[in-house]
């Protein structure tokens, strides 16, 4: 030691050391690259994704379905097969093979492939597309609608371009639409959206109408609801024949009977047919078991069911209609009425009136009674009136129950049952 300074050698770093080091830096920028070049290549254009992971089979794939869209067929299919080629069971590269396939000519495999595609997938939009327009083509109803309801179920916003495919199919070939009840008869979700859309067409409610009697005799045949709308839209559209064809078909309700339900028995109606009850001020109407006497005129027996009808004398409404589809010909209104309490000037009327007029073909009046013969609430009284209902201008009528008064209010209330229409002898 000299000057107080250390002399003794230090140890070298052994030179391995330096190089794993360098490695190691190496490494991990290598590493890092590659980490990195994942989104890079994702969101890259896909030339350029290409080449910054040339070896992958999703970049691949990306790729050639840029090409497709871009119709630069031949790279999208090469780029499409070297995917392939890394991956076999690249759901993309299937879709642009058989895609590219469909374009050039070759549409027999790419049914093949985009069916594969589209098994593999029900999420895959494009091949199950190209499905439903390849099997409409060749008349095959059935697998093209069992392609367009999975699509339907899956993409709400593509739901009025398959619904107008429905429509279009069943105006130019009958043959489509026993395929697509059955589609219906599964009562998928855009069920009731698919029928609505049918109405929005110029002869909509035909379609609508052809599909009620194809599924009459299946479970999921039209419920109700749906068969109301349907013979809603017909009688206001003033489709009467078509609107008697429909009801015979079905059988719902009983073609056979001129009035439906007139002994008020029924939960619900299926309108036009079956009553339609009125709500509004200074009256109330409503179907219900009656609680009164026995009718003595029917051998003590109680009616099952009955009209109440509640009202303060003011109002000229109608109170409860049904329509009905009478042929030309004579017939008798049969009905029963009973007086709770109230008396008055006013009287009830029930009228058969010929669509698109204003007088009754028949009416039978009902009057309330008076202070000199006040209601007798024991007695169910029976009324019955004849009617002609003409051969011309009156292809489908109204029974309605109305009200006039003599403009005092008072309060009464009155009951009917058992109403029948027969024809006159």
């Amino acid at each position: 030691m000299a000057d107080g300074f250390d002399e003794t050698p230090k140890p070298k770093t052994p030179p391995v050391l330096g190089y794993g080091a360098v490695g190691l830096a190496i490494g991990l920028i290598w590493l890092g690259w590659q980490v990195l070049l994942v989104p890079l290549a994702d969101q890259a254009p896909a030339e350029h994704a290409v080449r910054l992971s040339p070896g992958s089979a999703v970049v691949l794939a990306r790729a050639s379905e840029s090409e497709l869209d871009a119709g630069r067929l031949d790279n999208a299919e090469a780029l499409a097969r070297m995917a392939l080629e890394r991956a076999p069971f690249s759901l993309d590269a299937v879709r642009v093979i058989g895609l590219v396939q469909g374009e050039s000519g070759d549409r027999d495999l790419a049914d093949d492939l985009l069916t594969l595609a589209g098994n593999w997938s029900l999420r895959d939009d494009r091949s199950h597309g190209w499905l439903i327009e390849n099997r409409l083509r060749r008349g095959d109803y059935g697998s093209a609608f069992a392609h367009a309801d999975t699509l339907a179920r899956r993409r709400r916003e593509l739901q009025p371009q398959i619904f107008d495919l429905f429509g279009t199919a069943m105006e130019t070939d009958p043959r489509s639409v026993p395929f697509l009840a059955g589609e219906l008869s599964d009562s998928p979700p855009w069920r009731a959206a698919l029928i609505n859309s049918l109405y929005q067409r110029d002869g909509g409610a035909a379609l609508a109408a052809q599909l009620a009697m194809v599924m009459k005799d299946s479970d999921g045949r039209f419920s109700d609801a749906e068969l109301q709308q349907l013979y809603q839209r017909l009688y206001s559209a003033g489709q009467i024949e078509a609107l008697r064809q429909v009801r015979t078909a079905l059988n719902r309700p009983a073609a056979g009977q001129h009035l439906i339900d007139g002994r008020f028995e029924a939960d619900a109606a299926i309108l036009p047919f079956g009553w339609d009850l009125a709500v509004g001020a200074g009256y109330s109407v409503a179907a219900l078991a009656d609680a009164g006497p026995p009718d003595a005129t029917n051998g003590n027996s109680r009616p099952s069911g009955a009209l109440r009808v509640g009202h303060n004398g003011q109002s000229r409404d109608v109170l409860a209609r049904q329509v009905t589809l009478l042929p030309p010909g004579r017939y008798r209104l049969l009905g029963r009425s009973r007086w709770e309490f109230g008396t008055s000037q006013m009287t009830f009327s029930w009228q058969l009136v010929c669509r698109g007029t204003a007088r009754p073909a028949g009416e039978a009046v009902i009057g309330a009674p008076t202070k000199s013969t006040p209601a007798a609430s024991q007695i169910w009284a029976p009324f019955s009136v004849e009617f002609q209902v003409p051969a011309e201008g009156c292809d489908s009528q109204s029974l309605q129950l109305v009200g006039e008064n003599p403009g005092r209010r008072t309060d009464l209330v009155i009951w009917f049952s058992h109403l029948e229409i027969v024809a006159a002898s």
